[in-house]
């Protein structure tokens, strides 16, 4: 199934949890992981359903986690819904989420990259020419870490 433009939201608020609480993307690992299998399956078929990255989320949240408590809400959508079918769109959220499942022990270096990426998928879902503003954005995290990072996946864009 795809995702629509307010999916990328959520995923976008996530990542600023991660960026403001680190620590507690252990917890939520199982759930990065759900969505990576998601995100994967999202070519095999045309369907569409509305708050896919909350519905996951809901099954992990932790009522302490009050920054995100957004995932309880079921929202209802009725307007300016558009379906993000570009498969390199989610080639550089898959990269985003394992680089994040990968170096998360890393304090700095997973500060870094959420603050670098958690942009990205508001820019993703609601910029028709998004290269630039990306490799502005994570600019730093190469120049600190990977020089390669989303590179790849950028070309494909």
């Amino acid at each position: 199934m795809y995702l629509i433009n307010y999916d990328f939201h959520d995923i976008y608020a996530l990542i600023v949890f991660f960026r403001n609480y680190p620590d507690r993307f252990l917890h939520y690992i199982p759930a990065v992981q759900k969505i990576v299998e998601y995100i994967e399956k999202t070519a095999e078929s045309n369907a569409l359903d509305y708050n896919n990255i909350r519905n996951i989320l809901k099954e992990y949240y932790d009522e302490n986690d009050k920054f995100l408590s957004w995932v309880t809400v079921e929202n209802q959508y009725t307007a300016n819904i558009r379906i993000i079918k570009k498969e390199a769109v989610y080639r550089v959220l898959l990269k985003i989420m394992c680089e994040m499942t990968e170096y998360y022990t890393d304090k700095d270096r997973f500060y870094l990259l959420c603050d670098a990426v958690h942009n990205i998928p508001l820019v993703l879902a609601d910029d028709a020419k998004p290269k630039k503003a990306i490799n502005v954005m994570v600019q730093q995290y190469r120049k600190k870490y990977s020089n390669l990072f989303l590179k790849e996946e950028l070309r494909l864009l």
